[in-house]
């Protein structure tokens, strides 16, 4: 039991030091492959014993080991992120041991691999305003095909997922877009939602726009409040919808099934 979480935190500093490089490149269109990993400001080639997620950055002491300039705190923070997520997917999310089969285990695996690829998609889109189709297209196939795999989900409730997530959005953006004269609402927040209505049906779907649209509005208040920012600024969707697809995975039905108990003492008085 020790293992499997010092597994999963491994795994996430390594997988983070990836995702480093897909929130660098891919919105330049650049390969993830080469060149290799090198200082983005004296350009040298950073040596395996510098690369090493998280402990390099504290043995070099937030310094590049050639140019001494400070390497961004973004770095280890991504890569920590990765791993606090990978735990926390082990601990609140584990796969269900009945019934433990092939496909069972692949839908679990590509479930967690989405949640964890929410971390790239919203850092991008916190710096530069897109989601990138080459994360949300592929997820997006690949729900749907897993759909024709036996057991759950089926391939009706993929497409109520995708309706309930991508479609909702969708004719959310297509209101505001009238109302307020502009694009309200991003095609890839659209289909970042349509692939986790695939992967998790309707009902996470619908659940992870609520959370993510009530903690949007509530950075959205803080922010205008502390004059930050006006009415008129764009704030990036993507990484409240991330957030509102993590509470809704995680703790979603308990989340609901507390609100319905509440619900009834209310109206049994």
């Amino acid at each position: 039991m020790f293992i499997i979480p010092v597994m999963a935190v491994l795994y996430g500093l390594i997988l983070g030091s990836f995702f480093n490089v897909l929130i660098c490149r891919i919105p330049e269109k650049k390969s993830i492959l080469r060149p290799a990993s090198h200082c983005p400001k004296c350009k040298t080639p950073i040596k395996p014993l510098h690369n090493i997620p998280l402990f390099s950055y504290l043995l070099l002491g937030g310094k590049c080991h050639s140019c001494k300039q400070p390497i961004a705190i973004t770095y280890p923070l991504i890569e920590a992120l990765t791993a606090a997520a990978a735990l926390a997917i082990w601990y609140f999310y584990p796969p269900s041991p009945h019934p433990l089969s092939w496909q069972s285990i692949t839908v679990y695996s590509i479930r967690a691999a989405f949640l964890l690829l929410i971390i790239p998609i919203s850092m991008i889109d916190l710096r530069h305003y897109i989601i990138p189709d080459l994360f949300t297209l592929p997820i997006l196939a690949i729900a749907a095909g897993i759909a024709f795999l036996p057991g759950n989900p089926t391939l009706l409730d993929a497409l109520y997922g995708i309706l309930g997530g991508g479609g909702l959005l969708l004719a959310i953006g297509a209101i505001g877009s009238l109302l307020l004269k502009k694009d309200a609402m991003g095609g890839g927040d659209i289909k970042l939602m349509a692939a986790a209505g695939a992967l998790w049906g309707a009902q996470t779907a619908l659940l992870s726009i609520l959370f993510g649209a009530l903690i949007g509005s509530v950075y959205g208040v803080i922010l205008m409040a502390i004059k930050k920012i006006n009415s008129e600024h764009q704030i990036p969707f993507g990484p409240f919808l991330g957030a509102g697809i993590w509470i809704a995975v995680l703790f979603g039905e308990k989340l609901l099934s507390a609100y319905l108990q509440f619900a009834d003492r209310l109206a049994g008085g």
